[in-house]
């Protein structure tokens, strides 16, 4: 066993995180699968759901980095994340065993599943920051990533397996299953998160000899040099009657 995950906070975090790289992948595929099987969609409608899946990604990045680097509780929105996913993929077979499936609903919970995939991420990245000792990120990008790449290729097999014995939205509430027991082990694991960034002006104090939100400029040092040449020089006044 890698050292890394002798210890708790880590290897919590590591499974948990690895679970819901899994239930990203299963989504993928049952999601797709549920349009097309149980609501018999169409080419232009599984692009719609596709659309709807990944146009998160390319709106909220940026906006969801800045809102987390504000929020400062990196493991708390990971946690929530995973708990909104779970919901959403739960309502998919509910409203299918009671007959009220529908291309919107399925719409609707793409969205808002990729939404908070992306919170997810973000949040992911600053937590390992502040999780792993500097001397040991070499070590855990490598388990990070192998876990990454482990469900990448493991994560649509396992949702067609599912799909295949379970049926597409049932595949689905499997799936929410995953994303719950990742939410479990991220809340168990407890590692510390980073302190919230605080914006320039709320870090200025009187008497430090600057505006708010601006930074001080240092005193120049030495003489001020005098200019040689003037062009507004005027002669002595000579002139006589």
């Amino acid at each position: 066993m890698p050292p890394l995950l002798t210890g708790r906070p880590f290897r919590r975090y590591w499974t948990g995180q690895t679970i819901s790289l899994f239930g990203d992948e299963i989504s993928l595929v049952a999601l797709p699968l549920t349009g097309v099987l149980a609501l018999h969609a169409g080419p232009a409608q599984m692009g719609y759901l596709m659309a709807a899946w990944l146009a998160p990604s390319l709106v909220f990045s940026l906006p969801a980095g800045a809102m987390v680097d504000r929020y400062g509780h990196r493991r708390q929105v990971m946690i929530v994340a995973d708990l909104g996913r779970a919901v959403l993929m739960a309502s998919i077979p509910i409203g299918y065993a009671f007959g009220g499936l529908t291309l919107y609903h399925l719409y609707a919970v793409a969205f808002g599943v990729g939404t908070l995939s992306v919170l997810f991420a973000v949040a992911d990245s600053t937590l390992f920051v502040a999780l792993v000792p500097r001397r040991e990120y070499v070590a855990a990008n490598s388990l990070t990533h192998g876990s990454r790449a482990l469900a990448a290729v493991g994560g649509p097999s396992i949702g067609g397996v599912l799909v295949q014995a379970l049926s597409a939205p049932l595949a689905l509430l499997a799936d929410s299953l995953s994303y719950l027991a990742s939410a479990s082990y991220l809340s168990a694991s407890g590692p510390p998160s980073p302190p919230r960034r605080r914006p320039a002006a709320s870090r200025w104090r009187p008497g430090s000899g600057s505006s708010p939100g601006h930074a001080s400029s240092a005193p120049r040092s030495g003489p001020r040099r005098r200019s040689t040449s003037s062009t507004s020089c005027s002669p002595p006044c000579s002139c006589s009657m």
